[in-house]
């Protein structure tokens, strides 16, 4: 078998482990958590040309109005609504594979790259959420893709306004191009000054379609006290727990960061000796996001940030791709080796003994239970599930509800809580909770033991994120 053949044959494999990988994670159909549920509210109760003003969950405008798109003309099920993410993921293996095709040059270094994009835990949960990351990850990819592509071509107004609009588009796709078109437009200054004046040119598209956006969107955003409370750890960035935090969350099967940040170091190292304008751009790309986060205009947390990773992972991959018979070759290696084949031994681990979980809330076997009650048994939903509740009855057939009363303070919950269940009528009720609420933890062991003292528990069922009491009021 000739090499070309042996190429193909290794990315065929790896190509169909992470198109298995995500469609398998997809077709598990767990249930909605909170946030999806809450996104799946805009969508519902908003008609598209309002989908552009922020509403509970936030998500780039084009994400909504396709989602809602779907989910009028075929189905409001978790599979239809969570389409879009998994189309994303699989999509964004495919432009990465093209990506790195065009960034390293021995095969050996594209093979872990794609792979270890490929098996990435956080990719694939978010190939199966209904959320936006996948797409942040696929926009970002595809923007890089064609500027990196096309970098020698960039001469002419004809790609200038490609690059433009194509910038245009993907910050109504992916809040995080915000973070990144800045940084590509400067690598860009910098290395092509002759051309300066079409750089500039090139920009209005994407400052005009921002300023729009800016109207409508993101000064909401920005002025939110909320938001900034929310996500106040990805502000601060010169805290070693910032980056702990992140690293965790990125490379999930992953141990010994500061192996990584020494691939890092030499990445950019062999990166600024070979690729300047990726250099370039990928160091901006991180510093703006870095700034951002110092500024408190964007957190740098989690999720908010999976977007970075393709980056991370061409720049910690690169050394592979400059290895020659000299100690530091050799000593990258092995730090690379390490580093990798630990997270790979961990993923494959938990994956073959079914350690690697997609639910965050497993909240569709109390609602079977609950759907199945006798005629005389009543139903009493947590403040903290109501939102799950409602939307699980659209597409379930389930008996309506007593919602509790939302509480003013949450923690005051526990007191609204009891007095909710002081005032129903006697009989037999189901009472349903589902983590989503910032007391589910304290209220779920308090008002447990409350009704024990009162009342009569007849079953209890306690999943990972969902509680549901089958008790008797007197």
């Amino acid at each position: 078998m000739n090499k070309s053949w042996i190429n193909i044959l290794f990315i065929a494999i790896i190509a169909v482990l992470s198109f298995y990988l995500r469609i398998d994670a997809y077709l598990i159909n767990n249930s909605f958590f909170q946030d999806e549920v809450i996104l799946f509210a805009n969508i519902f109760s908003l008609d598209y040309l309002s989908l552009i003003k922020p509403y509970s969950q936030v998500a780039p405008y084009f994400f909504l109005v396709i989602s809602k798109f779907i989910a009028s003309n075929i189905g409001i099920t978790e599979l239809c609504l969570r389409f879009i993410p998994l189309l994303s993921s699989l999509l964004s293996v495919i432009m990465f594979y093209k990506l790195s095709k065009i960034v390293f040059k021995t095969n050996f270094a594209l093979y872990i790259a794609i792979f270890t994009f490929g098996i990435n835990y956080q990719l694939l949960f978010y190939s199966q959420a209904f959320k936006q990351y996948s797409t942040d990850v696929l926009i970002v990819i595809l923007f890089l893709y064609y500027v990196v592509y096309n970098y020698n071509k960039l001469s002419g107004f004809k790609h200038f306004t490609i690059l433009g609009l194509l910038s245009t588009i993907g910050i109504y796709f992916s809040f995080p191009m915000l973070l990144v078109i800045p940084a590509v437009y400067l690598a860009l200054c910098i290395l092509k000054r002759t051309q300066i004046f079409k750089i500039i040119y090139s920009l209005i598209y994407p400052i005009l379609g921002l300023i729009i956006y800016y109207v409508f969107n993101i000064r909401f955003l920005n002025n939110s006290e909320y938001l900034h409370n929310y996500w106040q750890k990805g502000f601060q960035i010169f805290s070693l727990e910032f980056y702990k935090m992140n690293f965790d969350f990125l490379f999930t099967y992953y141990t010994v960061p500061i192996l990584l940040v020494i691939m890092l170091l030499f990445g950019f190292y062999y990166l600024y000796k070979n690729n300047k304008f990726l250099f370039l751009s990928l160091l901006f790309i991180i510093f703006d996001t870095l700034l951002a986060a110092y500024l408190k205009i964007y957190p740098c947390e989690r999720r908010l940030i999976l977007f970075l990773l393709p980056i991370i992972l061409i720049i910690a991959v690169y050394p592979l791709d400059n290895l020659k018979k000299d100690f530091a070759s050799y000593f990258i290696f092995v730090v690379s080796c390490v580093f990798l084949l630990n997270g790979y031994f961990n993923f494959g681990k938990n994956y073959i003994f079914g350690n690697i979980s997609y639910v965050r809330q497993d909240v569709k076997p109390l609602l079977e239970i609950i759907s199945q009650k006798s005629n005389n048994e009543n139903v009493y939903i947590y403040y903290g599930a109501i939102s799950t509740y409602s939307y699980y009855s659209m597409i379930q057939n389930l008996p309506k509800a007593y919602f509790a009363t939302y509480p003013e303070d949450e923690n005051l919950s526990e007191e609204f809580l009891v007095n909710d269940l002081n005032n129903l009528p006697k009989g037999v009720y189901n009472i349903l909770f589902v983590k989503g609420s910032n007391t589910y933890e304290r209220d779920l062991v308090n008002i447990e033991s409350w009704i024990k003292e009162h009342y009569k528990i007849l079953d209890t069922y306690k999943l990972k994120s969902a509680a549901l009491f089958k008790i008797i009021i007197y």
